[in-house]
């Protein structure tokens, strides 16, 4: 009787891991960004079958700091947990210690050699600084490039800026002599005046 029942230990296993696409999907970020808040929370992927999950409690921390994130607009700030994941082999062995929890997850704690420090609000300031003269700095590139763009191939602009370029090209008719004698006369009258 004992061999048919399922074996619930397995199924809270199964059930317990996320995929890194789920996350993506759950906090609605690339991958990129995904890996920058793993790192931040020094949490490393499981692999199963060649695909990384994070488990439960990893997910928690994820979780925490996406609403962290939406509050702050930052990751900075919020308390860094004890690093998660898989043992890397080339950690040394006396430094790493495995529990047993009661679903048979492994789940390593181990002391990092040495604490993460929180940035200074200076340096939150001076990285927003930076961040926005690149934002500025890329826009302007690319409003530079653009109007090249343009106008190597006018052919492009709307009709109403088309409009305007042509007003400006129709210049009144002058004629030299005329415009030479008014300024010959224009200046004698400043010499006469002086």
């Amino acid at each position: 009787m004992a061999d048919n029942q399922p074996d619930t230990t397995q199924n809270d296993v199964e059930n317990s891991k996320i995929s890194i696409l789920e996350l993506q999907e759950k906090y609605g970020i690339g991958r990129d960004p995904l890996y920058a808040r793993m790192r931040y929370l020094q949490i490393k992927t499981w692999k199963v079958s060649g695909k990384a999950y994070l488990y439960a409690d990893q997910v928690a921390h994820m979780d925490a700091l996406h609403d962290h994130i939406k509050a702050t607009g930052r990751m900075e700030g919020y308390p860094v947990p004890e690093p998660s994941g898989p043992i890397e082999e080339e950690q040394p062995a006396p430094t790493t210690t495995l529990t047993v929890a009661s679903t048979q997850q492994v789940t390593p704690s181990y002391a990092p050699k040495q604490k993460r420090t929180q940035s200074s609000p200076q340096d939150d300031v001076a990285a927003i600084v930076t961040s926005a003269q690149n934002k500025a700095a890329g826009t302007l590139i690319a409003e530079n490039v653009l109007a090249q763009h343009f106008i190597q191939n006018p052919e492009l602009l709307p009709d109403e800026l088309k409009a305007k370029i042509q007003e400006s090209a129709q210049m009144p008719s002058v004629d030299p002599f005329a415009y030479a004698d008014s300024l010959i006369g224009i200046a004698m009258g400043s010499i006469i005046a002086a």
